[in-house]
């Protein structure tokens, strides 16, 4: 639907609820309209490339517009597929899945969190083949590496213009000061199921790593150390202006996106989508979506 369309039809329905109440509350202050030019924020796309966005969407639905602008902006760049972090309300998730015409996909609880994991892709372009949550057996190990109630979720899809089939593994790590260990634990269980249960496979690691990529000390460095099998595509971000990365508000790089030494040989092109500059501000774009930018992957 038309977002300008929705916010006149959210504030004439204001109106009328209004109207026939019995008078004694006050007209409340018409919703906002955004002006929105997504022209201004571009994103190429092609039917030869699988197209891939992670984005944390900070507690979907953040208000009664997130909806509306989240389907907006999908509808217009239209990717193959999205790595969804923060999802809080499955009813509303299936509600925006609903009103994406040739969308199909899932939010998936684990232990209760409310804060879902979830994917939506594009039938005509992706095959969803099988989808599992990763060290879903609770052992001290596991829950200090990715907390009780956030594990990872993996999918296997085949891109069916290509032929491409791609493991993808959506994380959303621990966040803040304080528990690097459970990152860099967390790294380490990754890396080894990757390297033990998927040798050969074109593997992608994406989503709110909630850690620098580029740190001294750094969490990752299992990973980076292994430049010859694992790649960050998101490291030239990470390593340019601040202006460029995916949380602005701290500001740091840690929504990112990892490929497995299979994936080398494609072209790849990956980098951070600044939606906010569609909006009037970022604070306007965290208002009614997210604190978070996604990042992209074009595999060709």
């Amino acid at each position: 639907m038309n977002l300008r369309l929705l916010i006149l039809l959210s504030f004439l329905f204001v109106v009328y609820a209004c109207d026939n109440s019995s008078g004694t509350d006050p007209m409340p202050d018409p919703l906002p309209a955004l002006e929105l030019d997504l022209s201004n924020c571009p994103l190429d796309v092609s039917s030869e490339t699988l197209d891939v966005l992670t984005w944390n969407l900070e507690q979907f639905p953040k208000n009664g517009l997130t909806k509306a602008t989240v389907e907006d902006i999908i509808e217009y760049y239209n990717p193959d597929l999205i790595a969804l972090q923060e999802i809080t309300s499955v009813s509303q998730f299936n509600d925006l899945l609903q009103s994406l015409e040739g969308w199909e996909g899932f939010a998936r609880p684990f232990n209760g969190s409310n804060l879902m994991l979830g994917y939506l892709y594009k039938s005509s372009e992706v095959e969803l083949l099988n989808s599992t949550i990763l060290f879903e057996e609770q052992t001290d190990m596991n829950d200090d590496a990715f907390t009780a109630f956030r594990r990872p979720l993996k999918v296997q899809i085949n891109h069916k213009p290509s032929g491409l089939n791609v493991e993808l593994i959506n994380i959303h790590l621990k966040c803040c000061n304080g528990h690097e260990d459970r990152r860099r634990a967390a790294t380490t269980l990754l890396k080894g199921y990757i390297d033990t249960e998927l040798p050969q496979s074109n593997v992608v690691v994406l989503g709110d790593f909630n850690d620098d990529i580029i740190d001294n000390d750094n969490v990752f460095q299992a990973w980076l150390d292994d430049d010859e099998h694992y790649y960050f595509t998101t490291l030239p971000v990470a390593q340019g202006p601040s202006t460029g990365w995916s949380y602005p508000s701290f500001p740091s790089q840690i929504d990112n996106i990892l490929i497995s030494d299979e994936l080398f040989d494609n072209e790849v092109n990956s980098g951070v989508l600044t939606l906010d500059n569609c909006f009037s501000n970022f604070a306007e774009y965290e208002v009614f979506v997210s604190d978070h930018r996604p990042a992209f992957l074009h595999l060709r």
